[in-house]
């Protein structure tokens, strides 16, 4: 046995642990559709916070369904965020026809803030809720998602509730991203872990993030938060380190999302994410990638050293394992998406995934900092800011 099949066989063997983390926390999660808390005696007042710049594209279909909700006591603060586009017009179309949507408008940003925190923070000071939906602009939610969400946390004692929107896409490419990502995030992160009050493993979705208003100003805010890339995450960390109680759904026929409508915005879409490995010479964080790629890929190595070489073992190993890869990132992707057929296509998805990744981490070393919506920040202060860290 040659130490390049050792090698090989030990590859494949990491994915038996990968598929064990990923079927356990599958096992874990919930799916908000299927909940079925009792409404509680009197409906608190909601206020969903939603930043928006340059969001013409996709900002009516969501506003749209975010007021078609039957929830009795809701309001929609939507901070347009110096928008160059429609955006304004579209806000402020549907705010002269509700009264339920409350425009703000920023038209400078101050030094030291990333454009959607500011506007985060900004929405949270103009919303009067007695809990704070953070949610995107693109975010479709379905007639009684918002109600099925409060009772769950009131029913349960929640503080807080991340929701992993369903994805969808009319690009066959993005979809294979989509795999790749709902695969990783079922393997990181435990429900059952971000449930557990003594457990810091904690869990926030910029789809979707409804949090306790008392919960949020026990929290430093999002001042604390102002030059994090990963907000998301970062403010389900803040909010679990305060005491809050944290749950983690799967959002599936309940809050929808088309982030990337091709490959290129998919790698402009991740380009402000690489200050989170930033911390790291590129150099050590291409080896690390270079890793993760030959657990990647091992199965299909296997499989051809062993059919070309004549290696049986190793050929029916590498067969079981890609079986294995192909299972495990079905799975999560199905239970989001009722889609399949993305999954067949993991090492090109998964190629894809770490090229976007590594170019950003790049661009953050090349540039000296990250270029967000057209705003240059330094990579020092965004590091010096930085809340949330990969590991």
């Amino acid at each position: 046995m040659t130490a390049f099949a050792i090698v090989l066989a030990a590859f494949c063997a990491i994915w038996l642990v990968q598929a064990a983390a990923v079927f356990t926390h599958l096992a874990e999660i919930r799916t908000l559709a299927h909940t079925d808390a009792p409404a509680p005696a009197q409906w608190p007042r909601v206020s969903v916070v939603t930043p928006a710049r340059n969001e013409a594209a996709s900002f009516a279909d969501s506003l749209a369904s975010r007021l078609a909700d039957s929830y009795p006591d809701l309001e929609v603060v939507v901070v347009d965020d110096r928008s160059t586009d429609d955006t304004p017009s579209i806000l402020a179309a549907f705010a002269s026809r509700d009264a339920r949507v409350v425009p703000v408008n920023v038209s400078t940003l101050p030094d030291g803030w990333l454009g959607k925190v500011h506007a985060l923070a900004v929405g949270v000071e103009a919303a009067t809720g007695e809990w704070l939906l953070f949610s995107d602009a693109d975010v479709v939610v379905a007639p009684g998602a918002l109600a099925k969400a409060v009772a769950h946390c009131e029913a349960n004692g929640f503080d807080v509730l991340a929701l992993i929107p369903e994805f969808r896409s009319t690009s066959g490419v993005v979809d294979l991203l989509w795999a790749i990502f709902v695969r990783i995030m079922a393997m990181a992160a435990s429900p059952k872990a971000v449930r557990d009050p003594h457990s810091r493993t904690a869990v926030g979705s910029g789809g979707w993030t409804l949090v306790r208003r008392s919960t949020y100003d026990a929290s430093p805010g999002f001042e604390h938060l102002r030059l994090e890339t990963a907000d998301d995450m970062a403010l389900g960390a803040m909010l679990k380190a305060v005491g809050a109680r944290c749950d983690f759904m799967n959002g599936r026929g309940s809050a929808s999302v088309s982030i990337y409508g091709s490959l290129g915005e998919f790698y402009r879409g991740v380009e402000k994410n690489g200050s989170s490995l930033a911390n790291a010479p590129f150099a050590a964080v291409a080896i690390v990638f270079a890793l993760l790629g030959g657990v990647e890929y091992a199965p299909l190595v296997a499989l051809g050293v062993g059919l070309v070489g004549g290696v049986t073992w190793l050929a029916w190993l590498g067969a079981g394992a890609a079986v294995l890869a192909t299972v495990t990132t079905a799975a999560p992707l199905w239970l989001n998406t009722g889609m399949l057929l993305p999954a067949l296509g993991w090492p090109v998805g998964w190629a894809l995934m770490a090229s976007g990744v590594l170019r950003s981490a790049w661009l953050v070393h090349q540039r000296g900092g990250v270029v967000w919506r057209g705003t240059f920040y330094p990579k020092r202060a965004v590091m010096e800011a930085q809340r949330f860290r990969i590991g």
